[in-house]
């Protein structure tokens, strides 16, 4: 949660930064090809669309409460599950959004993944044992 309200706060100053920064004197179109004004203001136009994602990802966590996962637990919203790659293993958490961000738990790197996400598509259902097709991963933990 605190993650996606430092994101919103980061995208949304840096909106009005850049906004500010295309409708400065200074960033005036010193030729005809000169387009960094233009390219400000459509930087500071998706931003806000952004922003609002984080928001509304924030929003998901504030009733949501992941269910207790046990060893023999099939993989459902709210699992935390650590996946074994060829090279390394990594722990995931399939909330229901703010997919793609990581966050630090206990000392451990967890990235988040949405059901929706390919990974987080083939994640559901599984179990400790189990294995994704792509990327290859074997399911070492759910909690």
């Amino acid at each position: 949660m605190d993650a996606l309200r430092s994101e919103f706060d980061t995208l949304q100053s840096t909106s009005q930064r850049t906004r500010a920064a295309g409708n400065d004197a200074e960033s005036k179109a010193e030729g005809k090809y000169d387009t960094r004004s233009t390219e400000d203001n459509y930087l500071a136009d998706g931003l806000p669309r952004q922003a609002h994602g984080a928001a509304q990802a924030g929003a998901a966590y504030e009733d949501f409460t992941p269910p207790l996962f046990g060893p023999d637990s099939r993989i459902d919203l709210g699992a935390l599950v650590q996946l074994a790659f060829p090279d390394q293993t990594h722990w995931f958490f399939l909330g229901p959004a703010g997919g793609g961000i990581d966050v630090i738990c206990d000392g451990m790197s967890v990235t988040v993944l949405t059901p929706e996400s390919p990974l987080g598509r083939q994640l559901m259902g599984l179990k400790t044992g189990d294995s994704t097709a792509s990327p290859k991963a074997k399911v070492r933990a759910v909690e």
